[in-house]
């Protein structure tokens, strides 16, 4: 039982403490600022917290009236007047002057007359906190996007879905794809523009043990080069003039635990080569401005439609960044040699655009003619956009050669007679032992490579054409041997 002596002796202890400056400085050190004001609205104490808040001492403070502070721009919005108004507790949002935000609670302080002697007002910093939201919004926004770009290479991917490949390369190219999926091995697609690089590398991510991971592009010709390093690496707090305050995640962080996908990497500049290289090799990476490495999860697949050993010669690539990209290489063949699927491509993706957008279009025998012929620069990128293109603009119904752009079908005058001969000079004795008709088509088919066209402009069969051509290539040949 504590007796009497113990009392007093806890009595005495409570009154020195109240007596010095002890409870002074436990205020003092208090991390929220402790702000007490009277019924006049004049500073009667603030603690050390303050100098941080507004800039000042709290001797600077005490004696000021609430106003003038106010006034001076030193904090907004004011609570005193409120709670002197209210006599309630009252929690409010404030910034100060140096642009710190700062949550506030005042309590009245109340007499047993029911009035207010005091109000004490307790003020947190969450300048921190709101700037973690912000970049957690940011980081939000940021993953939205790239989830955009999933959904939009995963419509890529679907596109695909009920068709059957009928070209032997793109068969064994599939067949690569499926094997490569189940290991982690860095992985190097190559191909011309449109030839689905970016499809296959989603196709990879998606049958593969990571799928559920993110799925993270970056096209090295779309950034800025002084945009790229921070945006492929995030960057630390201060890390360069005009850097985010709090630094930044960059997209290899954002790829953790699924694949980074390298679109464009023979654009990528020399230096940050050197940090992909190291990324390769010991999947670890240093942030802009930073000093330790940070370890990371990712798959990596790059893609590029230039000619990478070329650029090793010309000093624009590094051949061990190479090597370490090209552990697998999977080469996408171009349209113009794939020509089993030409056919069935545009059929396929005609019906695609005519169910999307509830219409009912066929191609013309002829159209299809041209277009089998057609060497399809922009791969079968290029050849998707043609068949949205004609389902919107074309009446429903049969799709014509006068309907296709000027670029694929394009009925031309027909060449003079001088210019004729001087493109067939080198030919002229092969020439001069047909017919005069024959001549002409022959001349005239070499002029526009297609025995359609010759056809539709001398209006006759094509079959004609074509027979004329064949017989006059097999003397060529027979010429050429003897």
């Amino acid at each position: 039982m504590t007796n009497k002596r113990e009392l007093s002796n806890l009595a005495d202890l409570n009154e020195n403490i109240m007596s010095r400056d002890d409870f002074k400085m436990i205020l003092d050190n208090s991390f929220d600022e402790i702000f007490v004001v009277n019924n006049k609205g004049i500073v009667t104490y603030v603690n050390e917290a303050c100098k941080q808040h507004y800039g000042l001492n709290p001797s600077e403070m005490i004696g000021k009236n609430i106003h003038y502070l106010l006034d001076k721009g030193y904090y907004s919005p004011a609570l005193a007047p409120v709670v002197l108004q209210d006599k309630k507790t009252v929690t409010v949002e404030q910034q100060t002057k140096s642009g710190i935000k700062l949550v506030v609670t005042a309590t009245p302080v109340i007499n047993e007359s029911g009035e207010i002697d005091f109000i004490v007002m307790n003020s947190r910093d969450i300048t921190q906190i709101e700037q973690l939201k912000q970049d957690l919004d940011k980081t939000k926004k940021l993953v939205n996007h790239y989830k955009n770009k999933v959904d939009e290479l995963s419509q890529q991917v679907s596109y695909f879905k009920g068709y059957s490949f009928r070209d032997e390369k793109m068969k064994s190219c599939l067949k690569i794809v499926q094997r490569v999926a189940q290991v982690n091995s860095t992985v190097l697609i190559l191909g011309e523009s449109g030839t689905g690089k970016n499809v296959l590398a989603m196709d990879i991510h998606k049958m593969s043990r990571r799928k559920e991971g993110p799925f993270i592009c970056i096209n090295g010709a779309t950034i800025p080069e002084h945009l790229l390093e921070s945006e492929l690496f995030g960057y630390c707090r201060g890390a360069f003039t005009g850097a985010d305050k709090y630094g930044k995640v960059g997209l290899v962080e954002l790829a953790n635990g699924g694949t980074l996908f390298l679109d464009e990497i023979g654009e990528i500049p020399l230096g940050i080569q050197a940090k992909l290289l190291e990324l390769i090799q010991e999947r670890r990476f240093i942030p802009v401005g930073g000093k330790e490495h940070r370890k990371i999860d990712i798959r990596i697949i790059a893609a590029t439609n230039r000619n990478l050993v070329q650029l090793i010669e010309e000093g624009k690539f590094r051949e061990d960044l190479y090597y370490r990209l090209s552990v697998i290489e999977i080469d996408t063949p171009p349209l113009r040699e794939r020509s089993e699927d030409i056919i069935p491509l545009l059929q396929f993706f005609l019906k695609k655009y005519d169910h999307m957008y509830a219409y009912s279009h066929k191609f013309d025998k002829r159209c299809l003619s041209i277009l089998e012929n057609y060497s399809w620069p922009g791969n079968i990128r290029e050849m998707e956009h043609l068949a949205e293109r004609l389902v919107v603009t074309i009446p429903e119904g049969y799709i014509l050669p006068e309907h296709l752009p000027s670029k694929i079908f394009k009925l031309p005058s027909i060449p003079s007679s001088r210019s004729l001969l001087q493109d067939e000079l080198s030919n002229w004795k092969n020439l001069k032992k047909a017919s005069d008709e024959e001549a002409i088509i022959i001349r005239l088919y070499n002029t526009l490579h297609s025995s359609y066209k010759v056809a539709s402009t001398l209006n006759i069969s094509q079959s004609k054409v074509t027979r004329i051509v064949r017989n006059y290539k097999q003397s060529c040949t027979a010429s050429q041997n003897s």
